[in-house]
């Protein structure tokens, strides 16, 4: 233990030198991309050749822009990247291709799509028996949990326990626990890692049921920890006898694919008992260090058939970051069916349980399309929890239409802030929304990183997703959707207790803004899906 504590605190002294020269590396190679291009296309010695490089330059702009249009992303990506075009005439289709893609190249998306769904193909659940007799008790949820089904490939669930935890310090001592008890392997995937209680009690417990012959599976990701370990800290997990990986290490080079994270949050033990939510593993999720006043966050656990999804959303990221996987192992050994004489018995609760994956590049937006349909849906309530609030147009127009049709549309954001310029773009939406009655309120006791949506007492999303762009489009994210469970109550009184705790916003406020605020608003909205 003290061992690793050294090691760890080195590590966090050093690991700011490593994001910085990243970062500046990072932009060092794109000015060195758009500041040669800059130069001619403004040069003064305009010779024959000079004329033709700004010819080849521009063609490739309209050649850009014509792709751009006639794309099938989300409508404001467009107009961003048509924005960045007309601005940068001769660097703007340069950066397009460095930035905007999310992968290098069609071939390499393919061979990393396939390895995903492959794996879930291999792994999903024929679950069409538990879909209809949804269907039978509710069509509304029966037609989002359909689309998971099929854009996610992820079975619904009954024969479950659900255990909603509206703050990360009352969520951590259940995952010990279960921790304690596993008996054959651990799965484990998160964004941030930090030496601290959260963190070394739970690796404490790997390291010593290692020992006592469970296997451990570690995923996190690079760029979420740059700050937090040492570059090299898988290698003292190996060490330790644990498998791990890292995903999409950080590189000082300019790399499209750097924009891609994995932001997932999941704990499987024994296939039995799953843990998911919006905290990470670090100590300020459970309220052990404070920096932006009550850190605001919720953990679910789930025990049962519906632990599958958590371990399918795990093993497919495992194998698209794996190169020494076992391609002969049968995924489905792990699912509870086969393991469920490992875990105590428990008492099912009544409802449906999805949880299910997001992958940038499968051709599929299904969490922000499953926020969608959850808002048109609506007819009584819809509470929406966010740190972010940066919705595309589409959702914006189904969060007014929900208010104007009488629909108690309320949005929880965060009363501080721990990114100031998102936090600006996140108040830049909120005139519009106020004027058409949506009710938003700002957390005051601190920053709220809790992301959820409850519907009419019926459905509910809770995960990793943001209501942002790169959430939407850029990250791989979990959500698990819930329907008609007797948990869906809890989650309401949560949200309805934020907004109690928050200060409610008024539109006046926002409508009656300086020129130059509501002129930065304007700009923060047309650059926040590049960000």
């Amino acid at each position: 233990m003290k061992k690793k504590e050294k090691v760890l605190r080195k590590v966090k002294k050093n690991s700011p030198v490593r994001l910085l020269i990243s970062v500046l590396a990072f932009f060092l190679g794109t000015l060195i991309i758009v500041v040669p291009l800059t130069l001619v296309a403004v040069g003064s010695a305009f010779t024959i050749s000079i004329y033709i490089s700004l010819g080849i330059l521009l063609a490739l702009d309209l050649c850009c822009g014509i792709f751009i249009a006639n794309s099938d992303v989300q409508v404001d990506f467009k107009v961003s990247w048509l924005t960045v075009l007309l601005c940068l005439p001769y660097a703007g289709a340069f950066l397009y291709l460095l930035f905007a893609q999310k992968v290098t190249t069609q071939r390499l998306k393919r061979r990393r799509l396939s390895k995903i769904n492959l794996q879930l193909r291999q792994s999903v659940d024929d679950t069409s028996k538990v879909l209809n007799q949804l269907k039978e008790e509710d069509k509304n949820a029966y037609s989002i949990s359909r689309y998971i089904y099929r854009s996610a490939l992820s079975g619904v669930y009954q024969n479950t326990y659900c255990e909603y935890f509206k703050l990360g310090e009352l969520g951590f001592p259940k995952m010990v626990s279960e921790l304690k008890k596993a008996k054959k392997f651990i799965f484990i995937e998160y964004f941030i890692i930090e030496s601290g209680e959260f963190f070394d009690t739970i690796y404490e417990i790997l390291k010593q049921k290692v020992k006592e012959g469970v296997e451990v599976r570690f995923i996190y990701d690079d760029f979420g920890s740059v700050a937090k370990i040492d570059k090299y800290f898988y290698k003292t997990v190996r060490a330790d006898g644990i498998k791990c990986l890292v995903f999409n290490r950080v590189r000082p080079i300019v790399d499209i694919r750097q924009n891609m994270r994995d932001h997932r949050k999941i704990l499987v033990i024994d296939g039995c008992v799953g843990f998911t939510g919006g905290c990470n593993l670090a100590d300020e999720y459970i309220n052990k260090v404070e920096r932006f006043g009550q850190w605001k966050d919720n953990i679910i656990m789930f025990k049962g058939e519906a632990v599958n999804g958590l371990t399918n959303v795990f093993l497919s990221s495992w194998a698209l970051n794996s190169r020494f996987e076992n391609k002969d192992e049968d995924p489905k050994q792990f699912h509870y069916e086969y393991n469920k004489d490992l875990t105590e018995k428990f008492t099912p609760l009544a409802g449906y349980y999805q949880a299910f994956g997001e992958v940038p590049f499968d051709g599929e937006n299904t969490c922000r399309d499953v926020y969608l349909a959850m808002i048109s849906r609506s007819r009584k309530y819809c509470y929406l929890s966010t740190p972010y609030l940066i919705p595309d147009s589409e959702l914006i127009t189904a969060l007014q239409n929900a208010a104007k049709s009488g629909v108690d549309v309320r949005i929880v954001t965060p009363g501080i802030p721990d990114k100031k310029m998102v936090y600006c773009a996140t108040r830049s939406y909120y005139a519009k929304l106020l004027a058409s009655g949506v009710k938003i309120y700002e957390y005051t006791p601190g920053f709220n990183h809790t992301k959820m949506m409850v519907c009419d007492d019926e459905i509910a999303l809770t995960g990793t997703c943001n209501f942002d762009f790169r959430s939407f489009y850029l990250h791989f994210e979990n959500c698990v959707f819930i329907a008609d469970s007797p948990v869906i109550q809890n989650m309401r009184d949560d949200l309805e207790e934020m907004t109690r705790k928050g200060k409610r916003q008024l539109a006046t406020d926002y409508l009656n803004k300086p020129f130059r605020t509501k002129l930065l608003w304007a700009f923060l909205r047309i650059i926040v899906p590049l960000l």
